[in-house]
Formats: structure tokens, C-alpha cells, sequence
């Protein structure tokens, strides 16, 4: 009997990933300019200022926490299906607010909506690698970059503007799902295994099908992802208080300023597809030169304007890192493991947000304020190029030697 051939992905599935892809940081961006109309509404809640805020963090907790699974059940019991049911998981989550006025059931809806955001992301991520390869892939992960960064000032905006009718509203954003997982169950499809020379451990034999889960690879690619995103997070997270350190206090003068810098994450989606010829160290050692520049220029800067220079730059980095980190983890795994290795990395890159906050505190203390805990990250990641292209240098002469080249 002759084994069906592969259908062949084309712009629809490529574009119903790529809004997808954007569902995850919709849930964060559209309630973000919300909060103080949360805080009023919600200010008999016990220890307000702690607890309200958990509406918006909620639900990347629970990525980290059950991406892992949302891998295993992808790679167990198909692609598809599980993502058009994260859809549908992701919408009730999203709506239920804007129905119930009621702080626990809000916040129960929103682990709701993190556990569909954990399978999102994960099973996107897989079948991007499913459908796509080589510099189709990369191309796609690009437009995913610059359609994020343009729709999250979108919903950012149409969010203020919501919430000027009632704490309630901005949670209509949510049902932008419902035209995706109607899309999707129309044009998307379940992959095939199939061999790419490109990705590692690539085979769909009989001895493919039975190796084992490579966890040193998902060691490896965990850990560089963990490491680089808590310096991601740094600028992200921390910058806002240290514009109003610097004197910036007005909440309005802060968003502006901090939209000038963030005007380098599309210039960083277009650097990816153009450095992705150069291989993920390459990518990845540009980043961490950016994060250099970019957090020790903020750490030096005599005042905020010369920060947001310099926050530029930190911008362009987290513009090349996301494609690039999961492009490369993408073509570590093959097609039976794809979806438990891109669980992995989910979760490893939302533990990080996390961790991010925990050791800027600790370096603060240590240095003495948060402008010099910028100037410490940004001197870490030059002395990580430094030291890599030192070990890299030292190993050249040494490979040069094995195979005898002069």
C-alpha cells in the first residue's frame, strides 16, 4: 500500500500560525494599560495592589507550568486537534470575565486561559517546524515578529480604549480567537513524519521511532534559552521604574517614552531573516553584543534620553531572539520529539520571566541601584561573546590540526 504523500503548507496555514503565535502575548498586552481601572474596580479585595495584578501574570505562570505536558500530548496524540481545542480553551478563559463580576472567578479564568495559552504556544511552535522548513521557516517566524509587534500597539490602544467603558470590556479582545479557530479548523491539517537533512536526530524509521527523548539537547537548549531570557527580560520588565528614577513620573510620558525603543523589535525581526545564513551562534552572539551595548548604555546613561538611545538597542536584541531561539530549538528535534522539545523551551523561556525580576533584585542590592544592576548585565553579556569567541578561537587551530589543514 503506497504511504500518502505530504501535503504541502502554503500562506493559509502560515498566516493562521502567525496570528496564533500572537494570542499568548495578547493575553498580557491587552489588560497591562487596564490595571488601575482593575485596581479601582477590584479595591476591596484583600492586599489589592499584590493580588489584582495576578489577572495579568496568571497566565504565563501557568505556561511554564504546563507547556511540558502540552508537548507530550502533541507528540502523542497529534497536532491539530489539541490546537483547535486550545483555541476554543483560550476564548472561554478570555470571555468569562466580561460575564461574572467576580475577582475569583476572574482570576480562575485566567488560569484557564494560561493552560490554553501553554498548548498555543507549544503546538504552534511545533507545526510551524512541521509545515515549514529551512528559510521558508525563518520567513514565517519573521512575519510572526512584525505582526506581533504591530498588533500589540493595536490591542494596546483598542485595550485604553475599552477600559474607558467599564473594567470589563478590555476582556473582549479575546474573542479574536474565535475567527482563528475557525480558520483553523478549515485549513489546518495533521503533518506527516517525515525526514529533513536539516533538523538533528531527522529519520522516521523503525530505529528513529524508538530513540529515546534527547535530553541533553533539551538541557542545552533550556538552559542558553533561561540564561538569555532573564537578560530579556531586564529592559523589559525594569525599565519603566527607572525611567521614573530618572525622572519621568507622568504614567503617560512613560508609555511614550518607552514606545520610542520599542520601534527596534520589527528592525530586529527583519535582522533575524537576514543573519539566519549565519547560523544560530551567530544570532545569538549578535543579541548578546546588542544586550551589551544596550543594558551598559542604559547603566552609564547620564539622563533618560540618552537611556532610551540605548534601550534601542535592547530593543533590536529581543527582536532577533525569540525567532531565533525557536528556530534553532525547532530543528534540534525531530518530527516524533518536536512537540515534548518545543514544550520544553516554552516553559523554559516563561520560567525565565520569572527568574528575571529575582536576580535584578539581587544584583541591585549588591551594586547599589538599578541603573548600576543594567551596566552589570550589559558587562555579563559581553564577557559571555568574549568568552565564547575565545573558546571558539582556541578550538579552530585544534579541528584545523585533525584534518590536517594548513
Amino acid at each position: 500500500m503506497n504511504k500518502p504523500a505530504a501535503r504541502q503548507a502554503d500562506w493559509r496555514q502560515g498566516w493562521i500560525l502567525v496570528f496564533a503565535g500572537f494570542l499568548p502575548v495578547m493575553a498580557i498586552v491587552a489588560l497591562a494599560p487596564t490595571l488601575p481601572t482593575l485596581l479601582a474596580h477590584f479595591h476591596d479585595v484583600g492586599n489589592p495592589e499584590i493580588m489584582v495584578p495576578l489577572l495579568i501574570t496568571a497566565p504565563s505562570a501557568c505556561i511554564a507550568l504546563f507547556a511540558p505536558l502540552a508537548g507530550v500530548l502533541t507528540d502523542r496524540f497529534g497536532r491539530r486537534n489539541l490546537l483547535l481545542g486550545a483555541f476554543a480553551v483560550y476564548a472561554l478563559g478570555g470571555l468569562i470575565p466580561f460575564l461574572v463580576d467576580s475577582f475569583w472567578v476572574v482570576v480562575a479564568s485566567r488560569v484557564v486561559i494560561g493552560i490554553g495559552e501553554a498548548a498555543v504556544l507549544t503546538v504552534t511552535n511545533t507545526l510551524m517546524a512541521d509545515y515549514f522548513e529551512g528559510r521558508a521557516r525563518a520567513r514565517w517566524l519573521m512575519i510572526q515578529g512584525l505582526t506581533g509587534a504591530f498588533m500589540g500597539s493595536a490591542v494596546i490602544f483598542c485595550s485604553g480604549f475599552l477600559a474607558a467603558q467599564g473594567w470589563q470590556y478590555p476582556f473582549l479582545v479575546y474573542v479574536l480567537a474565535l475567527p482563528i479557530l475557525v480558520t483553523g479548523w478549515l485549513y489546518l491539517y495533521e503533518p506527516l513524519a517525515h525526514a529533513r537533512p536539516g533538523d538533528a536526530g531527522a529519520g522516521t524509521g523503525t530505529a528513529a521511532l524508538r530513540a529515546g527523548f534527547p535530553w541533553s539537547t533539551a538541557g542545552l537548549t533550556c538552559g542558553i534559552t533561561a540564561l538569555l531570557g532573564i537578560i530579556y527580560f531586564v529592559q523589559v520588565i525594569n525599565f519603566s521604574v527607572l525611567l521614573s528614577e530618572m525622572g519621568v513620573h507622568d504614567p503617560k510620558s512613560i508609555g511614550m517614552a518607552m514606545s520610542i525603543p520599542s520601534m527596534g523589535v520589527p528592525v530586529g525581526s527583519v535582522l533575524f531573516i537576514l543573519t539566519t545564513r549565519f547560523g544560530p551562534s551567530a544570532q545569538i552572539l549578535l543579541v548578546l553584543a546588542c544586550y551589551c551595548v544596550g543594558l551598559s548604555g542604559i547603566g552609564l546613561a547620564p539622563g533618560f534620553e540618552i537611556a532610551l538611545v540605548f534601550a534601542f538597542f535592547q530593543q533590536v536584541a529581543n527582536g532577533i531572539i525569540v525567532p531565533a531561539l525557536i528556530n534553532w530549538v525547532q530543528s534540534q528535534y525531530a518530527f516524533q520529539h518536536r512537540g515534548r522539545g518545543m514544550g520544553l523551551w516554552t516553559s523554559a523561556f516563561f520560567v525565565s520571566q520569572f527568574l528575571s525580576p529575582v536576580a535584578v533584585k539581587l544584583v541591585q542590592a549588591r551594586v547599589g541601584g538599578l541603573q548600576a544592576a543594567f551596566l552589570v548585565f550589559g558587562v555579563l553579556s559581553g564577557v559571555i561573546v568574549l568568552l565564547f569567541l575565545l573558546v571558539r578561537g582556541k578550538s579552530a587551530p585544534q579541528a584545523d590540526a585533525a584534518t590536517g589543514t594548513r
